[in-house]
């Protein structure tokens, strides 16, 4: 799997080999990202009013969400649930290579055609991963509370994370610092980087240098009317460390372990979280009207 946070551990690791060399700068190229959004093809009913838009992660391309995301979907469908896939911020099938900010203005522009054409007040988010992070802009910079009912969140990277798993998980030597440290001690990297190698922009602004994490991430990170509940993996070896990384704690969020929740259930890591039928059961149960 490669997602943000992986490119840029890869980053960080090759950085100071890049900048010994001189390598020439690259320019930053136009963000051309797409939006990948499914047709609104259903209606919320009266037992389940808000069409659900699900979210995924950025492990995998375009071309795997419907095998990754199968068991989530079809438990919401039979649930009742009017649910659509968004993808945002897609480059070469990738979900969430483009800037995060478009990526959120893609979606605020998804979730006002889905409220149109249903008739819905508001709609339930249900996003995994780098998905939650734009749904968080979303929601507090782009002000689409009024639109949200439930967010419900799979293995989110929120304020906690330090970007050391990305290390072990793609073979490259343990750092003397996680890559967050190294980027809170040297901002200058993140100039350096963007320039060096400009598809490390995003997961760039993912990092707490990055104004986009900032105005996420400063002050309080949920907003009223909405409400927020988490799930997490214990066996979590990208949004690093397991729980700190996730857990957003804030008054009225749900906070939870996969593994406290269902102790005898088959173990999940951070993306199988999202195919497992004992997850998909208890989004659906996140989910009242």
């Amino acid at each position: 799997m490669w997602t943000k946070w992986a490119r840029f551990g890869v980053g960080l690791a090759v950085a100071s080999a890049l900048i010994a060399g001189a390598a020439p700068a690259v320019a930053l190229p136009a963000d051309g990202s797409v939006a990948i959004e499914q047709s609104v093809d259903c209606q919320p009913s009266n037992a389940r009013p808000y069409p659900v838009i699900v979210l995924p992660g950025a492990d995998g391309t375009t071309a795997q969400t419907g095998e990754q995301w199968a068991t989530m979907l079809t438990a919401l469908r039979h649930a009742g649930a009017c649910t659509l896939v968004f993808q945002g911020g897609v480059v070469n099938g990738q979900r969430w290579a483009g800037d995060m900010v478009e990526s959120a203005q893609q979606l605020a522009r998804y979730v006002t055609d889905v409220k149109a054409r249903t008739h819905a007040a508001k709609v339930d988010i249900v996003a995994h991963s780098a998905g939650t992070f734009a749904a968080n802009y979303f929601l507090k910079v782009l002000h689409g509370a009024p639109d949200v009912h439930d967010a419900v969140f799979l293995a989110p990277e929120a304020r906690g994370c330090d970007g050391a798993g990305f290390l072990a998980q793609y073979g490259i030597p343990k750092l003397p610092i996680t890559p967050v440290q190294a980027i809170t001690a040297m901002p200058w990297l993140v100039p350096v980087l963007s320039s060096l190698m400009p598809s490390m922009r995003t997961a760039l602004e993912l990092t707490p240098a990055s104004e986009v994490y900032r105005s996420v991430m400063d002050g309080q990170l949920t907003q009223p009317g909405v409400r927020y509940a988490v799930v997490a993996t214990r066996n979590d070896a990208v949004a690093t460390p397991p729980g700190t990384c996730s857990f957003i704690d804030e008054p009225g969020v749900t906070n939870v372990f996969y593994e406290d929740l269902f102790p005898h259930s088959p173990a999940v890591d951070h993306s199988s979280l999202r195919s497992s039928p004992q997850t998909a059961q208890w989004v659906v149960s996140q989910l009242n009207p």
